[in-house]
């Protein structure tokens, strides 16, 4: 795929590049970056100009000069990520971004610098990165300093095509020299919410491939338990006048052979509306990660030749999306969690209560206890983390996004409800294997088999790492 000036990613883009696509930079926009840098360095010349010769943060006032090796210095002092190594598909994610946002032309770096970010995807060269360390603004600094002293300096670990390697060893191999950064560019590349855009795009991409999924498995479930197809009719598409609520009823895989109630509990019958909100949610919040990958993200940035100083690196965006889905789905895992209890009860499906057939002891009761667990876990999670702001920098930055924190927490959130997809899944098998008379399977292998089935079906086992987060 390609990154050029104007040109929208979208989180399946990103989620693909993140696995492993190829990604090319336009010509456009290598052209808009030259005239970028030119007017930067003329604005810098003329007066005072924001990372170009100034300390940073609450130090922005003091004047420093140039002099060689001060933006390695840059990186090497906002190098200071901690905990966790962050997954290869989060990092490549946050370079892609990081690349797109280059790409439209805003940014004060030779273009050089930018194809730098390309040729690194291309090459497979991920640098090894700690999740933890970044508030979001300004921009993700920590992580994207450490990511750039790998593939600029050759300083620091990488994975090379899953092999381990020095910085400077994957450079080699790939043909790249280090780059020596010019004046300000070290700020230019790290002063961006790319690691936080990254990070919620994947949860959203993994999220609407979850959602499809969940619909799927439902399906299964109202074999056994019946339902009123009513529910599910185009009346109510055509009624609630909501594009989320006719796209799931569109989609729904649902017979509803057997009618055995009027109305049937809320678990089963405000499907379509549930998770049809929480479409609506995932396709906003897609919008916003999209626009925010394709916008300018640095700060000074150069339009129509002239330097402007701003806060567009606040992560705020991916900080209130990654929150706003967290709680979309809280609100499907309630769902799920309720359809395990119905799937249990004599009076919904008409089955022994808990599938405690002869030879067992409490049947299937457990998976209940499990769905339990994963959807409180989920409303845990949901909690927002975007507005525990703490300032930073002194009185400077004083308002800061925590976007890092929900980005991440999203992705925990994915893991979680794929689990208990697969618990609903297995547990649907089981109802279905009591109800033809079959002994109930060993429910530990019954619940591997369907989380592998759900990853695999629901398109993420190239991003088996989400589903593998505790």
């Amino acid at each position: 795929m390609k990154v050029c000036a104007g040109q929208r990613l979208t989180v399946e883009d990103i989620c693909n590049v993140a696995v492993n696509s190829p990604v090319n930079m336009c010509q456009e926009s290598l052209q808009l970056l030259s005239r970028s840098r030119k007017a930067y360095e003329a604005g810098a010349s003329l007066g005072k100009v924001y990372g170009y010769s100034t300390g940073l943060g609450a130090l922005a006032s003091a004047e420093e000069g140039t002099w060689r090796g001060r933006e390695a210095q840059v990186l090497r002092e906002h190098d200071l990520g901690i905990g966790p190594e962050a997954p290869r598909e989060v990092v490549r994610a946050a370079m892609l971004v990081r690349a797109s946002q280059l790409a439209q032309g805003f940014a004060p770096v030779r273009p050089e610098v930018a194809q730098r970010l390309v040729d690194a995807l291309n090459y497979d060269i991920v640098p090894a990165v700690s999740l933890e360390g970044s508030v979001g603004a300004s921009g993700d600094l920590a992580p994207l300093a450490r990511i750039s002293r790998c593939i600029y300096s050759g300083e620091g670990q990488a994975t090379v095509r899953g092999r381990r390697l020095s910085c400077e060893e994957a450079l080699e191999a790939a043909g790249l020299k280090p780059l020596e950064l010019g004046p300000g560019e070290a700020l230019a590349i790290i002063n961006s919410n790319a690691f936080s855009v990254a990070m919620a795009s994947l949860g959203v991409c993994a999220s609407l491939r979850l959602l499809g999924e969940s619909l799927n498995v439902m399906s299964e479930t109202l074999e056994v338990t019946g339902c009123n197809p009513q529910h599910f009719s185009t009346a109510v598409a055509n009624s609630k006048r909501l594009e989320g609520v006719k796209d799931v009823v569109a989609s729904l895989k649902v017979g509803c052979q057997r009618s055995p109630r009027l109305q049937d509990p809320y678990c089963i019958r405000c499907v379509p509306q549930v998770y049809g909100s929480a479409l609506e949610v995932l396709r906003f919040a897609a919008k916003l990660l999209e626009a925010e990958a394709y916008s300018s993200s640095d700060n000074p940035f150069v339009y129509n030749d002239s330097v402007y100083h701003a806060c567009n690196f606040h992560a705020s965006a991916a900080g209130m999306a990654s929150d706003m889905v967290k709680v979309a789905l809280a609100h499907v895992g309630n769902m799920i969690e309720r359809r395990t209890a119905h799937l249990l009860s004599s009076a919904t499906t008409g089955l022994p209560d808990f599938l405690a057939v002869k030879g067992t002891v409490v049947g299937a009761m457990i998976y209940q206890y499990t769905a339990a667990s994963l959807a409180a876990k989920l409303r845990q999670l949901a909690s927002p983390g975007s507005v525990h702001s703490i300032p930073t920098s002194g009185l400077q930055e004083d308002v800061v996004s925590m976007a890092p924190n929900s980005s991440y927490e999203l992705l925990r959130s994915t893991a979680v409800l794929a689990r208990l997809i697969a618990v609903e899944d297995a547990l649907a098998s089981q109802a279905a294997k009591v109800a033809r008379g079959l002994p109930l399977d060993d429910p530990k292998d019954a619940l591997e088999r369907s989380l592998a089935k759900v990853v695999g079906e629901a398109g993420l086992s190239g991003l088996s790492f989400i589903v593998n987060l505790a």
